[in-house]
């Protein structure tokens, strides 16, 4: 009966908020008077996995799973008027991911918070100063590295791509960033959001032209560190076409380990076809590549994998918007365990349904 109460009361939920809209948006116009600026989400989400049984050696998620993001964000952007500035997230969320099984539940501490058994807690909390060109982050903050955003509603996506699967979200350390015209660097130092007291270097720069962003990022931590993946990537967002924003994304993994590294390759292209002010539809394809070494994307050692998904959105109104979405990979070799019972009966393909109802204000 959970599931069957579920969407009514998120649909319910979601009236409340837009019907309250108009005061929101007066307190939000309040912060930006102030250069503050507020975000708030709220998601409710299903997701169907075709041919699994929803309990597999134990864990459920792999047929099935409703679930939510409730998402609250503060933002004071330092600049050259006002040099210190801010950010701070809190809420509890999921983290889908193509390919990757079972579905992740928001309440087991499934991909969210490494250092908690809950998906509930703090995002970000960071401090920045800027002087001239420079600016300085401290606290807890995002990594730049790769082309996709942690949350459904921030993705043209409601599941995120192996690709992404494979970086960092967030991390504990300090930054510092220059900007000169449209070039841009930064390099700091961060725990790679584990507890082992190793640290890791981050750094990259980039640069726009012609409607074409170019970024090459890097994190290397320390070989000791209990997640110990070196990542290079380079981003590449393209906007010749208001309608159609495209972003291609390049990751190389290397994982240190005795004997051979585990070496993988990663690819993204995704985009969102504006059909018009309230229909869109969002698309992504990869490929991804595993050595025989190890497994940085979960789909076995040696495997490789393609993953296509398609999300059609409709903007209800300003806030509310729903996504449907099929998604489908397709493996090199089998891997996928489809029968709790039946350990050796595997599948090379996943074949997913979703959809989403969010309020973002």
């Amino acid at each position: 009966m959970k599931k069957f109460r579920f969407l009514p009361a998120a649909g319910l939920l979601g009236f409340s908020l837009v019907t309250n809209a108009g005061s929101m948006e007066e307190l939000k116009q309040l912060f930006n008077q102030k250069d503050i600026e507020l975000n708030i989400a709220v998601t409710g989400d299903y997701i169907y996995t075709a041919n699994r049984s929803d309990n597999i050696n134990g864990q459920s998620g792999y047929g099935d799973k409703f679930t939510y993001t409730a998402f609250l964000g503060i933002y004071k952007t330092a600049s050259e008027k006002n040099p210190f500035g801010f950010g701070f997230s809190v809420g509890q969320a999921w983290f889908p991911v193509v390919g990757l099984e079972p579905i992740p539940n928001p309440d087991d501490g499934n991909g969210a918070f490494s250092k908690s058994d809950t998906n509930f807690g703090v995002f970000e909390a960071y401090v920045e100063g800027k002087l001239g060109f420079v600016t300085l982050t401290a606290g807890r903050f995002a990594t730049n590295i790769g082309g996709e955003a942690p949350f459904t509603w921030q993705n043209v996506n409601i599941q995120r791509g192996l690709v992404w699967g494979g970086e960092p979200v967030w991390f504990d350390g300090i930054r510092v960033s220059v900007q000169y015209g449209k070039f841009q660097g930064y390099i700091g130092v961060n725990d790679r959001d584990t507890d082992d007291g190793k640290m890791a270097l981050e750094a990259g720069v980039g640069t726009s032209f012609a409607n074409v962003d170019v970024g090459f990022n890097v994190l290397i931590p320390d070989k000791k560190d209990e997640t110990n993946t070196k990542v290079y990537n380079l981003t590449v967002n393209i906007n010749y076409l208001d309608y159609l924003p495209l972003t291609l994304y390049v990751d190389y993994l290397n994982t240190p380990q005795t004997g051979d590294n585990a070496d993988s390759v990663g690819v993204a292209l995704l985009g969102e076809f504006k059909v018009n002010n309230q229909l869109s539809i969002g698309g992504r394809i990869e490929y991804v590549n595993n050595d025989g070494d190890g497994d940085n994307y979960g789909i076995g050692e040696g495997n490789n994998a393609w993953t296509f998904t398609v999300t059609p959105k409709y903007q209800l109104n300003r806030y509310l918007y729903v996504k449907g979405e099929i998604s489908y990979v397709t493996l090199g070799h089998k891997h996928y365990q489809k029968k709790g019972d039946k350990p050796n009966d595997l599948s090379d393909n996943e074949l997913r349904l979703g959809a989403e109802i969010a309020f973002v204000f």
